[in-house]
């Protein structure tokens, strides 16, 4: 297993649950646009890393 795996997991989960936050709870607005963009930056971060992390795998398995 990668040792950035662990890490883009992490991150994944973080994004995931501050976007379920900011979309579900009664928040000031300042307080749900920093969920809504710490959720999209760590999930794309995260979402492109274990791309590429499946994408070297599968190629070394060729």
């Amino acid at each position: 297993m990668s040792s950035k795996m662990p890490i883009l997991l992490i991150l994944l989960v973080i994004g995931s649950v501050s976007l379920v936050l900011s979309l579900t709870l009664s928040l000031s607005e300042g307080l749900k646009m920093t969920l809504l963009i710490v959720a999209v930056l760590f999930n794309i971060t995260s979402s492109v890393g274990l791309m590429i992390i499946g994408a070297k795998k599968t190629r070394e398995s060729l």
